[in-house]
């Protein structure tokens, strides 16, 4: 049961997201109701939506207590030492650094992967990508060989991993940092024994062949990063964003080496913006791969494309 006491006042705080300054005193919290209502103002203030939310769960984790608690000890006082735990963590959202990179951890597949500056931040529009791999998996080899390019946090490889027992897989990222946060993930998910995560530019120095191959690469058209939310372009690594002038400069590198890196009856299940199906699916049938099924994401945007040697059915 928390049993919070507060000692004295605290003094006005400014809080600044790079255009404006927000000034809201703290004066007057005594307690966790107190304390979720001036966070609450203070995000909304910012314009950011589900304020409310994102408040107790801020302040939540600065206290290290569940979000429930936070609805159920309303009343609970709150210590100068208690502030001085979340008031940081409201200044980072109100610089609008995302809320994953303040709690360091982010939902997808529902599982929990540990995220930071140096990967991209997984979206639910990438779960359908889950989705299609498993459809292959369930129809496909007895112990498959997986292969997530571009791998990031290793979301798109894990969650696969996570839920068929059977396959075991490699994730390459250029980035050592992300490599180096996949498998940390693949530890806390205890997956690590089934899955590798290497450096490297695409599948370049890769010999293996394999079963399936998942891949999310930048496919933002340079130009449009800036445009971006601001938890996007000004947080998220532009390693991971980039997909050059067109947003296609990714597509044109990974293609040519699907062919070699798929087994004769493997399937490649490739992540795409909105709008870029058709130039992909020309580019990859440029290098030999054919589309078999594609899949829309929970916004019915045309999100996966499924492509093999085998002719569409």
């Amino acid at each position: 049961m928390l049993c919070w006491r507060m000692t004295r006042q605290i003094d006005c705080q400014n809080l600044v997201d790079g255009n404006h300054t927000v000034r809201r005193s703290t004066h007057g919290i005594v307690d966790l109701a107190g304390l979720v209502d001036w966070a609450d103002t203070i995000l909304a203030n910012t314009g950011l939506d589900n304020s409310r939310h994102e408040a107790r769960l801020i302040v939540g984790y600065g206290l290290g207590i569940p979000f429930e608690q936070t609805l159920r000890d309303e009343a609970c006082r709150i210590t100068e030492a208690d502030l001085s735990c979340v008031l940081p963590l409201i200044y980072r959202r109100v610089a609008r650094e995302p809320l994953a990179h303040i709690t360091g951890i982010r939902e997808f597949w529902s599982l929990d992967f540990g995220v930071g500056a140096e990967c991209l931040t997984p979206r639910p529009d990438s779960e359908c990508v889950v989705e299609s791999a498993l459809v292959v998996l369930r129809d496909g080899a007895a112990e498959p060989f997986v292969l997530d390019l571009g791998t990031g946090s290793g979301c798109l490889l894990l969650s696969v991993l996570h839920d068929f027992s059977e396959a075991h897989g490699i994730g390459v990222d250029r980035s050592y940092k992300a490599v180096q946060r996949a498998h940390l993930n693949s530890c806390l998910l205890k997956l690590n024994d089934r899955a590798d995560f290497v450096v490297g530019d695409w599948g370049t120095s890769l010999k293996h062949r394999f079963d399936l191959i998942l891949c999310n690469p930048p496919y933002v058209r340079a130009r449009d990063i800036s445009d971006l939310m601001p938890e996007v372009s000004r947080y998220e690594p532009r390693l991971a964003l980039d997909g050059g002038y067109d947003g296609l400069s990714s597509f044109r590198a990974i293609a040519p080496q699907l062919s070699r890196l798929l087994v004769p009856y493997g399937v490649a299940c490739i992540e795409v913006g909105a709008g870029q199906a058709a130039s992909v699916i020309q580019l990859f049938g440029e290098h030999g791969l054919k589309l078999h099924a594609r899949r829309a994401d929970l916004a019915g945007v045309e999100r996966c494309l499924m492509f093999g040697h085998l002719p569409a059915t």
